[in-house]
């Protein structure tokens, strides 16, 4: 892939990243609820194609019922996208799970747990 191509992916990938989550509070999907955070943006070489990449401060099965919600509401978005960024052809959407945040989260809990636990032994010993 040419470099221009590539520079132009990612500025596009950025300018879509952030005209979705001006669009996202409108949405009236009641799966899409929440603090949702667009992390990404992946644009293909051909710019036809946009993988949006969603996370959320909540657990697993709310991220998937926000990408639900999301994917369903996609023709939505790519039309309001479509009238916000002259473009010749809005890239199709495709939103998946960025479980980053999620994970994250949940190790930080059992790094608690294990501390918590070794307290309680060291308070028992003595």
């Amino acid at each position: 892939m040419k470099r221009s191509q590539v520079n132009r992916s990612d500025r596009l990938g950025e300018e879509i990243r952030s005209r979705i989550a001006e669009i996202i509070p409108s949405l009236k999907d009641p799966r899409i609820t929440g603090l949702i955070s667009i992390t990404r943006v992946d644009v293909s070489g051909d710019c036809r194609y946009a993988t949006v990449f969603v996370s959320l401060l909540g657990d697993k099965n709310e991220l998937m019922q926000v990408v639900k919600g999301l994917r369903s509401s996609a023709g939505y978005v790519r039309h309001e996208l479509a009238s916000a960024l002259q473009l010749r052809y809005t890239p199709e959407l495709r939103f998946e799970p960025d479980a980053g945040i999620v994970q994250a989260r949940e190790t930080l809990d059992k790094i608690k747990d294990i501390r918590y636990s070794e307290q309680e032994e060291s308070s028992e010993e003595l």
